[in-house]
């Protein structure tokens, strides 16, 4: 009766360490990584969280954009991501007309992605929306408007130029859009913008080509090349709120990932991921911008 009994408890004993998650595998975290800077940034910053949490991170590199990451995480293959509200709604999710306020941005995609197994962890205040850039010296006076209600002014005047991606200007939605939030002649607009990439509309009002030049507001080449955005007033870009986002059921296995993101959320704004992206693109390794991040913030 003895051996019975004993073999039983044995077997009842292996039956629930089958059913409880591996510890080791508890503390594994597969951290999806899209295809530029600010991705190998934000990558950066959550791998340093989560490894003084006492995780252990891994990295999946050069997974495209909201798109492919998105497809590697509901496929299981990465546990932790960075996303921008606005992409993942419009990208992800296929749905029309992002929202601008960053509040509601965010509320829309969480409740989306309950369904789809993901869930977005405590948005950070860094929003990655377009924005105008212009050279520092050209801005007004300290003290005077230096929003898009200025610049709304200066452009429609018709003797300074935008740079500008030309989907951008054909898209509706685009320039039109802003153009009567900011009542704008759109045709004289129209005719001021000379077609451009990102890349090139940074180096466009650089080189004086240009009066004003549309990138991501979180432009680590806009930056370096010593321009700012211009705040937009009314808000009438859509807003790209920058949060991480976690697969549920490893969130519901390791809830300290929560945690530990929220050191990165609660510390990092557009500003200051802005010149982060700054330091990498002028050839410092993510891993040390991020180190210095946590020497700044404890």
């Amino acid at each position: 009766m003895r051996t019975a009994a004993t073999v039983t408890l044995v077997a009842m004993l292996l039956a629930s360490a089958a059913c409880r998650p591996d510890a080791a595998a508890q503390q594994r975290v597969v951290v999806g990584v899209g295809s530029t800077t600010e991705q190998r940034v934000l990558a950066a910053l959550a791998v340093h969280a989560l490894a003084d949490a006492g995780l252990e991170p891994s990295v999946r590199g050069d997974l495209g954009g909201t798109v492919g990451l998105r497809r590697e995480a509901i496929g299981g293959s990465i546990d932790v991501f960075w996303d921008y509200t606005g992409a993942a709604w419009g990208l992800g999710m296929g749905q029309q007309a992002p929202p601008g306020d960053a509040e509601e941005s965010y509320e829309r995609v969480r409740r989306a992605d309950e369904d789809n197994g993901l869930t977005w962890l405590a948005p950070s205040e860094a929003n990655a929306t377009l924005a105008l850039f212009v050279r520092r010296e050209d801005l007004p006076a300290e003290g005077r408007p230096r929003g898009l209600t200025w610049l709304a002014g200066v452009l429609s005047a018709g003797e300074r130029h935008l740079c500008a991606d030309p989907e951008f200007v054909t898209r509706r939605g685009g320039l039109d859009a802003l153009a009567a939030a900011y009542a704008m002649d759109v045709e004289r607009l129209t005719d001021a913008v000379i077609p451009a990439t990102e890349e090139h509309a940074i180096s466009g009002v650089a080189r004086r080509r240009c009066f004003a030049g549309l990138a991501t507001a979180t432009s680590g080449e806009a930056v370096a090349a010593g321009l700012v955005p211009v705040t937009d007033d009314l808000s009438i870009f859509p807003a790209f709120v920058v949060a991480p986002v976690a697969r549920t059921a490893h969130l519901q296995a390791a809830p300290q990932v929560r945690s530990a993101l929220e050191r990165v959320t609660t510390a990092l704004d557009t500003p200051g991921l802005a010149q982060m992206n700054a330091e990498v693109e002028r050839g410092r390794d993510p891993a040390q911008v991020a180190e210095d991040f946590f020497g700044g913030t404890g």
